[in-house]
């Protein structure tokens, strides 16, 4: 029986919280930032299903932040000291402001056969262009019944969040394909499993966090990531447009 939404989640946090409680961290305080990562996927979760998806966003690519910076800690003992006390050999302050930049952290830690710097860099935007402060993180595209169907109505996100349980559906579709590349990010970092064989990164999904994409002439899916540098390139930005031609009004 196919599992719901749901239930995926659950079962992807529990996962992630039996590779905390099963490692040995070097040093042991690098235990905290793989913790703070889940709590942080934890809170995307529970704000994903009241409908806070712009607030859910944010705490998903909080959480990749602290994960990605674990995992090169783990990796290099050395620098997990300079990073925990603030001190250590020269040219240790370089090293430490770049682990503050989360670009700098999304190059550092090592690409693997299946996930890239580009596809950090990627999910990372996603997140971030749904979580700032811009239309396309306050505002929605919605059919009402007094309005031209074929278009729809550009207003905010209710307060209290999106309500419906299709729409609750399709907002943790999206918060699954984080928590399922965060999980895939440590396998690869760790070499032990944490989700079904067969994963693979499929660029494709990332509509399901920035809900937008269009075909390109070839026929290839492209997602809509980010409309940073970009301004006007956001799909809510063009509904918005038609809304005020449309209905003299906006």
């Amino acid at each position: 029986m196919e599992l719901k939404p749901h239930e995926i989640l659950s079962h992807s946090l529990k996962k992630y919280l039996q590779f905390i409680e099963s490692t040995e961290f070097k040093p042991k305080i690098l235990r905290c930032l793989f913790v703070n990562a889940y709590n942080h996927f934890l809170a995307g979760v529970m704000l994903a299903e009241k409908g806070l998806i712009t607030q859910s966003n944010n705490c998903l690519r909080m959480g990749l932040e602290s994960e990605w910076l674990g995992l090169i800690l783990v990796k290099n003992h050395s620098i997990a000291l300079e990073w925990a006390f603030g001190t250590g050999e020269k040219g240790a302050n370089k090293r430490l402001k770049k682990l503050e930049s989360p670009f700098e952290i999304r190059k550092i830690l090592d690409e693997t056969p299946r996930i890239t710097v580009k596809d950090r860099g990627e999910i990372y935007s996603a997140l971030s262009d749904k979580s700032h402060t811009k239309l396309s993180s306050v505002a929605r595209l919605w059919i009402q019944p007094d309005k031209n169907p074929a278009l729809g109505v550009v207003d905010c996100i209710p307060s209290g969040g999106i309500q419906g349980a299709n729409n609750i559906s399709r907002i943790l579709r999206g918060v699954n394909v984080v928590l399922s590349f965060a999980l895939a990010e440590i396998e690869d970092a760790q070499d032990i499993q944490l989700l079904e064989d067969g994963w693979k990164w499929n660029r494709a999904t990332l509509s399901y966090i920035s809900e937008g994409g269009s075909r390109d002439k070839d026929g290839t899916y492209e997602p809509h990531i980010t409309s940073k540098g970009r301004p006007g390139s956001d799909p809510i930005q063009a509904a918005a447009l038609l809304n005020a031609i449309m209905y003299k009004e906006f």
